[in-house]
């Protein structure tokens, strides 16, 4: 039987709002949109941002005992039923090594077409450069109601 480790979504999911009263500018972002695997110590959290300095991004923090040493260039995928979506970061992942811990953090320019139709796959999968693992629909959820009510 092939081991499959628990997946649990995580629980402190919330949308923050900030405006620069200085400037005029804001930006809108959800915060912990993400799951964590306590048997392989790995969590990974993608965060829809939108500023209006800046196009929308998908900011992805990846968390767990070894470095993915994520380069620049096409290095985030979603499988979705039978189409793939390739996302690109200008530049490689900001890391952070401490002991037995590793942080890699990059952003993905996105449109809210292909993030639409990720948050609407029935059969989603992702891969961050060499790590492969389901979607939960929690997260599929929260973009979904994310796009709907900030992103026009």
């Amino acid at each position: 039987m092939e081991y499959k480790p628990v997946q649990y979504a995580k629980n402190d999911y919330r949308v923050l709002k900030k405006e620069n009263r200085y400037t005029g500018t804001f930006m809108i972002r959800q915060k912990s949109n993400g799951f964590f695997i306590p048997d392989e110590k790995i969590s990974v959290d993608m965060d829809i941002v939108i500023s209006s300095l800046k196009v929308p991004y998908l900011r992805v923090s990846y968390y767990g005992t070894e470095q993915l040493s994520i380069p620049d260039g096409q290095t985030l995928s979603f499988i979705l039923d039978d189409e793939e979506i390739k996302l690109s970061s200008k530049r490689e992942s900001n890391r952070l090594k401490k002991g037995n811990e590793a942080v890699e953090v990059l952003s993905y320019l996105v449109t809210r077409g292909q993030m639409k139709k990720i948050s609407n796959g029935l059969r989603l999968k992702c891969t961050l450069h060499n790590y492969t693992f389901p979607v939960p629909n929690q997260m599929k959820q929260n973009w979904d109601s994310f796009i709907d009510e900030y992103w026009q």
